[in-house]
């Protein structure tokens, strides 16, 4: 049984684990933090309003979910894919933290760890593996592993000076990475808000109180955790902060094991999700980190994609506004021209900026 604080464990984790790859070295610039503010407003707000609003209407987790979804909305199979993609992103980004664990500690531990011969992918295999069996343990560890990974980032701040912000020229790129990192705020796809929010958003509905009292929180939640993350990005790693920051990695990782392993349960049942998940997580293990992160953006940004789209044109417009419950029609009005125009519209331009990068 998932705790009903789930959902804020997990806006604290994400952005803190990510910053490193995802917008390293842009607390100086100004214009990136007002451009990550304004994703947050323009593109994560109303992504997690949609991503609620499903979990509340639903009752269920993803998988399930996008099944009654779909039918009470007679629309086609291949909406269910955000389910299959909520999976396999989850999957992702743990073989990625085991991967960041397993390069940094060569970054740190070099010349002990280049006696013993073993490579980067054996040590990220080996502690994809301590992650499997963690996640045993379900979700009882992620508190601690995000508690662990807040510490070791105030660890790194307080051991670097933070400068003043400056504005820079602004670019495409600025503004892609802007919208991943509040895309990793609100769960870039994976649907755990929609896992966590099972708990609350289908009870709230039922008693006809308004979502954003609850989604509100957790917004202001990701925006404090998503400053401080920033901040992380630009300041030195030392070895304490490397050792507590990698253990709430590995944490959270369990984690992520254990929420794509009880979706694909519902589904194939405990052996075959057993088995898809080892094979899956060992597989990614030994994918370099950097690889990993550009299929996860790519496909995280598809996840988004669809979950906007689905919400904004494809449920019937009754029962999202039903489901929600806002105090005016106006402000359901503005939420759907968000989730419709504004989202697409963002993710689309964000992948322009790093298809340009990669090309560059």
């Amino acid at each position: 049984m998932l705790h009903r604080y789930t959902v804020f464990f997990v806006a604290c984790a994400l952005p803190l684990m990510f910053i490193g790859q995802v917008a390293p070295n842009m607390a100086r610039e100004l214009d990136f933090w007002l451009l990550w503010v304004a994703a947050m407003v323009l593109v994560g707000l109303p992504v997690l309003f949609a991503e609620f609003a499903l979990s509340a209407r639903s009752g269920d987790m993803p998988w399930q979910g996008m099944q009654k979804l779909t039918r009470e909305a007679d629309a086609g199979l291949v909406w269910r894919g955000f389910a299959l993609l909520s999976v396999v992103i989850s999957i992702l980004i743990a073989a990625n933290l085991s991967g960041q664990i397993a390069m940094r500690a060569y970054v740190h531990f070099d010349m002990v760890l280049q006696q013993s011969g073993i490579p980067i992918f054996g040590m990220a295999a080996g502690l994809m593996v301590i992650a499997l069996i963690l996640s045993l343990l379900k979700s009882r560890l992620l508190m601690v592993g995000v508690l662990l990974i807040l510490l070791g980032s105030l660890l790194s701040l307080y051991d670097s000076a933070v400068s003043v912000p400056v504005m820079t020229e602004v670019g495409l790129l600025e503004w892609s990475r802007a919208v991943i990192l509040a895309l990793l705020c609100v769960g870039i796809g994976t649907g755990l808000y929609w896992f966590g929010g099972m708990s609350t958003a289908p009870s709230l509905m039922t008693a006809k109180k308004s979502l954003a009292g609850y989604i509100l929180p957790v917004w202001l939640t990701q925006l404090i955790f998503g400053s401080i993350a920033i901040l992380a990005g630009s300041a030195l790693v030392g070895v304490a902060s490397f050792v507590v920051t990698s253990l709430g990695m590995l944490l959270v990782a369990a984690f992520l094991l254990y929420y794509a392993y009880t979706q694909l349960s519902t589904r194939f049942g405990i052996l075959m999700a057993v088995a898809m998940v080892l094979l899956l997580a060992i597989v990614f293990s030994v994918i370099p980190a950097n690889i990993l992160l550009i299929i996860i953006i790519c496909l995280s940004l598809v996840a988004v994609l669809m979950l906007s789209i689905f919400s904004g044109f494809v449920m019937k417009i009754s029962h999202l506004r039903k489901t929600l419950n806002m105090s005016s029609e106006l402000r359901y009005n503005i939420w759907r021209i968000f989730v419709r125009i504004i989202v697409p519209i963002a993710i689309i331009v964000a992948i322009i900026g790093l298809v340009l990068e990669w090309i560059v």
